[in-house]
């Protein structure tokens, strides 16, 4: 049975790294549990416009969020019962906006013409028992609950699109389809579809955020015997990275993870493992036990 949302206390820790063959870095991270926000994006473009991309999403949507935090319930709230819950609509509306002012650089601004961005995002309402998941493009979210680990978000690609259509495509089948093709991206368009799925919260659930950079070189079942492994987020981003690099290291490297402790498991960890502060809202490495 879940435990009351009253009882959950959210860990959170996120680490990005250039990887083994890139000069620079054009993932961002946003860790900000003021809001219960949560961002990995994977930006994309010439001449440095990728990183442009992807913290111009982080920032946009971290104030959407700011701007929306009075107004959020009424302005959300659907007769329709098949309606997504008011706060993931708030979320897909703030991916929306970033999608618009992504665009609007990037048809403005020569140097940032073509830009875009992947984007993986978690809102976790504070005091609340579920949590909402937002993507467009490949940057995924996985679940670990009870020892086992499930990809809840789909990959915007030519091989996700293909699975979509068929899921019983073998892996010969899937082999003979260009990798790293995404068909839908941030900024690309003025508009975007965004796909979102609210999850209840159970104790000791862990959600992983991550980029391709670290789907693409550590497995499934990789990412969850590191996360087992270890009770501090912080260390498994970091062996979850240093993993990757072993597997080649082939692109920026973002993971994100967020767990729900009770009050009594967070008082464990605790005497285990002390807390690293951090800064409500961090870019880049970032860790909030």
């Amino acid at each position: 049975m879940q435990e009351p949302s009253k009882s959950f206390r959210q860990s959170a820790a996120g680490k990005t790294d250039v990887g083994r063959e890139r000069d620079h870095n054009e993932d961002h991270l946003l860790v900000h549990r003021g809001l219960g926000l949560f961002i990995v994006a994977d930006g994309m473009g010439g001449n440095n416009a990728g990183e442009v991309a992807s913290a111009l999403a982080a920032v946009s949507m971290k104030n959407f969020f700011e701007a929306t935090a009075s107004t959020a319930s009424a302005t959300y709230k659907s007769a329709d019962p098949g309606a997504p819950a008011p706060q993931a609509q708030r979320l897909v509306a703030s991916i929306k906006k970033a999608n618009g002012d992504i665009f609007e650089i990037s048809s403005t601004v020569k140097a940032h013409r073509g830009m875009g961005s992947t984007i993986v995002a978690a809102f976790w309402p504070p005091e609340s028992g579920e949590i909402h998941i937002a993507n467009v493009g490949d940057s995924r979210c996985y679940r670990i609950r009870d020892g086992k680990i499930e990809q809840i978000t789909r990959d915007h690609s030519l091989v996700g699109d293909a699975l979509a259509w068929n899921p019983n495509l073998s892996e010969k089948e899937l082999a003979l389809l260009p990798k790293n093709i995404i068909s839908r991206a941030l900024g690309l368009k003025d508009t975007v579809d965004v796909d979102v799925r609210t999850e209840e919260i159970r104790a000791g659930d862990v959600f992983l955020l991550c980029s391709d950079g670290l789907s693409g070189m550590v497995t499934d079942a990789q990412m969850l015997n590191i996360v087992m492994q270890t009770q501090r987020l912080d260390e498994a981003c970091a062996m979850l990275i240093k993993l990757a690099n072993e597997g080649g290291g082939t692109d920026n490297i973002t993971v994100l993870l967020i767990r729900a402790d009770t009050d009594e498991q967070r008082a464990e960890k605790e005497q285990s493992a002390p807390a690293i502060a951090v800064s409500e809202t961090d870019e880049g490495d970032a860790a909030r036990e």
